[in-house]
């Protein structure tokens, strides 16, 4: 088995290392690059989009001459992949030592390594494959949301704010009848130049409604088997109190109080829901505004300090940069507002 290995430093570094290891060249127009698999490798093509909002679109029309295996790092971003098979099939795995699983015509694989793993995909020689896969950017495609990250749906957070890839994903299912439709449009577009790029940034986001729709009802089947009606609602009626009460200091006992429940119960919940602890969520949601105050230039770094009543100044700024790996005082100077003294 030929094996290629990648390592990934920049969204748009894939398709240019990918042809260093082929030692061909690729092509780039307006944002998409594509690349021609050289006929001692196989047949067909690969070729993607990446959006400012931290999604890609990739596509992959193409047959090994031999059995293929590709091996790719992102030592600095952590993406989550929704992948889609339409034909033909090929296999994933995060580490050498494991199973990896088979991904047929029709099927998808949400696919999220944890932070300093591969994953690895691997296509048989001789088989035609098709695929097509969105690749998201966690940081970035929040960074572009107009609402605080913490209001989405607790599946969804759980889905994007995982920006250290702490958790690791791998769900497998059938591709709807509506993704096959309109992965059909991107595979048969005929539009070139500035209209291509609107037309498959518009499908990709559709691809995606789709999916997280389908992704939603699964959960909620799930959850439905092990969290009961009730604690579910003082999850809810805790997530409420914290979201209109955020510059309140509130320990994990009088919130469970607040949400009518036992503290074991309220943690329970949020883990299941979250996939944090209380007082993680808390701090994530405080982060999460902070970064939203602090983009709009409005605020310096003391006023946010004050008005999510945090601790101090340096204890916000080190969790800060843990989270998002910048310093509150650099996102203020991207938006050229007077800096603050240390």
């Amino acid at each position: 088995m030929k094996t290629y290995h990648l390592e990934i430093n920049d969204v748009d570094d894939f398709i240019p290392a990918l042809a260093e290891k082929f030692d061909i060249e690729y092509s780039e127009h307006i944002g998409e690059f594509s690349l021609i698999i050289p006929d001692k490798v196989g047949d067909g093509n690969i070729r993607g989009i990446n959006f400012p909002n931290g999604i890609g679109l990739y596509t992959y029309h193409l047959t090994f001459r031999e059995n293929i295996a590709m091996r790719i790092s992102h030592p600095a971003i952590k993406p989550i992949r929704f992948i889609y098979c339409t034909n033909g099939e090929l296999q994933s795995s995060f580490n050498d030592d494991e199973e990896a699983k088979n991904i047929e015509s029709h099927q998808y694989l949400i696919a999220a390594p944890e932070s300093n793993e591969t994953q690895n995909f691997y296509f048989k020689k001789d088989v035609e494959v098709i695929l097509c896969y969105l690749e998201i950017d966690r940081l970035k495609f929040q960074q572009y949301f107009s609402f605080d990250l913490h209001e989405l749906e607790p599946i969804f957070y759980k889905l994007f704010s995982d920006i250290k890839a702490n958790d690791r994903i791998c769900k497998t299912g059938s591709i709807s009848l509506k993704t096959a439709e309109i992965i059909k449009e991107i595979k048969n577009c005929d539009l070139t130049g500035f209209p291509r790029i609107n037309f498959i940034g518009a499908k990709s986001l559709e691809i995606l409604s789709f999916m997280l729709n389908r992704f939603k009802k699964q959960d909620q089947k799930i959850q439905e088997r092990v969290l009961r009606e009730k604690d579910r609602k003082a999850v809810q009626a805790a997530v409420d109190y914290l979201d209109s009460n955020i510059a309140q200091s509130c320990t994990v006992n009088e919130l469970a109080q607040i949400a009518g429940v036992n503290t074991n119960k309220l943690q329970e919940g949020f883990q299941r829901m979250y996939g944090k602890t209380v007082n993680e969520y808390i701090r994530d949601i405080r982060l999460t505004k902070a970064l939203d105050m602090l983009s709009s230039g409005n605020k310096n770094v003391s006023e946010v300090v004050y008005e999510l009543g945090l601790s101090s100044r340096s204890y916000f700024s080190k969790i800060f940069k843990e989270k998002y790996g910048v310093s509150p005082r650099k996102v203020l100077a991207a938006k050229e507002l007077p800096r603050e003294k240390s």
